[in-house]
């Protein structure tokens, strides 16, 4: 097989992944074509398996991208000067933001879930993992500060990613709901965002954890 010419290869892999990211993201991994990305792609379906191997390869590369791209931002957070509660607030504005501008990720992942995340490797799981460690530490802040109580930071990891993750994918019904008059329902990301760290809040304050360890 020819070799891509080097002035190319960055346009034609990225359009590779733009088009595998839709097709994934509309029908799932096991619904998705190589034959359906290549076209989207403008390439000839050969350019897929040479930047990729096979088609698990491209899925795998697209995840584990979009998951160091949400790392990234939130560990600028947890690594930052300020005190835990404003450390909070802005790890879940960080965390609704980038899913909201990657709309491709919350019906990915949340397939995966209802399929046992059969189709993720152990590098896609390692970066899977390396999320929970950022809120911990978090968490682990505010305790030192003697604002944040003993709640468990794992379950608090489980409420923010899958709200988040839940608002994020159902934009299309909500829009929907609006266009057909049924209701008015939040399209932004503000209410989300502002539910979310009410309820971290709430949660970590070392009052209520306090009081709810007593019962």
């Amino acid at each position: 097989m020819a070799r891509p010419r080097k002035h190319a290869r960055g346009d034609t892999r990225g359009r590779i992944l733009k088009a595998a990211i839709d097709e994934f993201a509309s029908r799932g991994y096991d619904a998705a074509g190589v034959d359906r990305i290549a076209r989207r792609a403008r390439v000839n379906k050969a350019l897929i398996y040479y930047y990729f191997a096979n088609k698990r390869g491209l899925y795998h590369e697209i995840l584990q991208a979009s998951l160091q791209g949400m790392v990234a931002p939130l560990r600028l957070v947890v690594d930052g000067p300020d005190d835990a509660n404003v450390k909070l607030a802005a790890y879940i504005d960080t965390l609704v933001e980038h899913l909201d501008r990657h709309p491709h990720l919350p019906p990915i992942m949340l397939r995966e879930l209802a399929d046992g995340g059969r189709h993720l490797d152990v590098e896609t799981l390692r970066q899977m993992l390396t999320l929970p460690p950022l809120l911990f530490r978090l968490v682990g802040q505010g305790r030192q500060e003697g604002a944040f109580g003993p709640f468990d930071p794992l379950m608090l990891h489980f409420v923010l990613m899958g709200t988040a993750m839940l608002m994020a994918s159902n934009v299309p019904i909500r829009r929907r709901v609006r266009q057909l008059g049924l209701a008015q329902p939040p399209l932004d990301t503000a209410a989300t965002t502002a539910l979310l760290q009410a309820v971290a809040r709430r949660t970590l304050r070392k009052d209520h954890t306090d009081a709810s360890t007593a019962h």
